[in-house]
């Protein structure tokens, strides 16, 4: 198996074969997280059946790697203690693996059950479980009807809604297909020969897809008790580094920094450097004006918000940005136009102004949360503070056993191989049978 994975990695992903050793590890191997993307289809496609990057990333060297790959493939075809022929049963199609990794297949997508049932409790992606209120589904329908018509491309009535609620100008924000849209846009206009993007980890998988498409050198500075360490993240910042992207609170861990720490730590980076302050879970946390209230003070800093969590608008694609407008032109002109429709746009303005239900909502989901992690820890699991929609479990080398577990019970939860297992707050009956499947599971 490892003269297979050498093979991969000198003929297709072009890695010096002087960097290739059993005893090397992923890092000198050249497997950055986009060239492990790509070993991980290869893989796939050449041994029939699916390995996920995220499989890969928890394996130290690459002999480990190909001890994994032995145990993954034992009973194949071809493979030692292979009996009978079980390709058809065993063997996944390599497309549908490679673009459930592209489109994030370890949040839930399964692109090999399409038309399927879904699982009973979804918790693995971090979805309000409560449609959109009333107000916003009337904007949705009238908006609908005029879907013969191109949106608007400025999102002119939704960037103003969102400068009159955070009291800016509207040339301070920017308006894309979800955040994560204009994260890539934000890469795009900073990016740099040499350049770097500092980051916690872990943290949202996306920023190190994104940097190192855009062509930056990534810096991941480990957590701190599942929380940011922002001393470290601050240390970690040089003359090459161009942003920091620092998620609050943290996805996956739940865990937020507050005001007295973020000002420490914007005092210690360098103003040449950004600072992108994604607050996508802020309205679960104690302090959810946090971000857009430091926006005064500090020119190098931009906070990116989503409709996509609180607000219930994760189907339509809404995300923006606060910056200083210089930023903000720069960021604009390399989004996609015509990219948020005037649905969206119109769900998203009338979601502001239904403040005071999303507040209540809120509110429940917070109360559940809080409810689960109690009886998590009556049930001796450690389970950090969350200020987020989901709660982590560091369960270590436990975490793919008992999302399995969980998976088994109907429940479906994120587990990041090695690390956790990340659980989002769903009603009080999806909670209650992911409570259950815990209990037969406890540490």
């Amino acid at each position: 198996m490892y003269e297979l994975l050498k093979t991969i990695m000198i003929e297709e992903l072009e890695v010096e074969a002087g960097q290739v050793s059993p005893d090397a590890s992923r890092e000198d191997a050249g497997l950055d997280s986009l060239a492990t993307f790509e070993l991980s289809l290869a893989l796939s496609q050449r041994l029939g059946v699916t390995i996920a990057d995220e499989d890969l990333f928890g394996l130290r060297t690459l002999a480990d790697i190909a001890e994994f790959l032995e145990k993954r493939t034992a009973g194949l075809p071809g493979s030692p203690g292979a009996s009978g022929s079980q390709a058809a049963d065993r063997a996944e199609d390599h497309e549908h693996a490679g673009l459930a990794r592209l489109l994030g297949g370890g949040d839930g997508i399964d692109l090999d059950r399409p038309g399927g049932p879904a699982p009973a409790h979804q918790l693995a992606r971090n979805e309000t479980p409560f449609p959109p209120p009333a107000p916003v589904l009337d904007a949705i329908t009238r908006a609908a009807a005029e879907a013969n018509r191109y949106p608007d491309p400025a999102c002119g009535a939704l960037r103003a809604a969102l400068a009159r609620h955070y009291g800016l100008s509207p040339d301070r924000v920017a308006v894309g297909a979800g955040s994560i849209t204009l994260l890539q846009a934000l890469l795009t206009v900073t990016a740099a020969p040499g350049a770097a993007v500092a980051y916690s980890w872990p943290s949202f998988d996306g920023y190190e897809v994104l940097a190192d498409l855009a062509g930056f050198r990534t810096v991941r500075v480990p957590l701190a008790e599942d929380g940011h360490d922002l001393d470290a993240l601050a240390a970690a910042v040089d003359e090459h580094t161009r942003l920091v992207l620092l998620c609050n609170p943290n996805n996956p861990t739940g865990t937020a920094s507050g005001e007295t720490d973020l000002l420490r730590f914007l005092d210690a980076v360098p103003r040449t450097c950004l600072v992108l302050l994604d607050e996508a879970y802020c309205e679960y946390a104690r302090d959810p004006g946090l971000g857009a209230r430091l926006l005064t003070s500090r020119p190098n800093l931009i906070v990116a918000r989503t409709f996509s969590k609180a607000h219930g608008l994760a189907g339509l694609r809404v995300g923006y940005l606060l910056a200083e407008p210089g930023l903000i032109s720069r960021v604009h002109r390399m989004v996609m136009p015509l990219s948020v429709s005037d649905v969206a746009q119109a769900a998203a303005v009338a979601s502001l102004a239904a403040e005071k239900e999303l507040l209540g909502r809120v509110r429940e989901t917070v109360a559940e949360r809080d409810r689960v992690r109690a009886a998590l820890l009556a049930l001796g699991f450690d389970v950090p503070p969350s200020e987020a929609n989901f709660l982590w479990l560091p369960l270590g080398a436990r975490a793919q056993e008992f999302a399995a577990a969980c998976a088994s019970a109907g429940v479906d939860v994120r587990p990041y191989p090695g690390d956790g297992v990340r659980v989002t707050t769903g009603t009080a009956e999806d909670n209650d049978a992911f409570l259950a499947a815990a209990e037969t599971n406890r540490p």
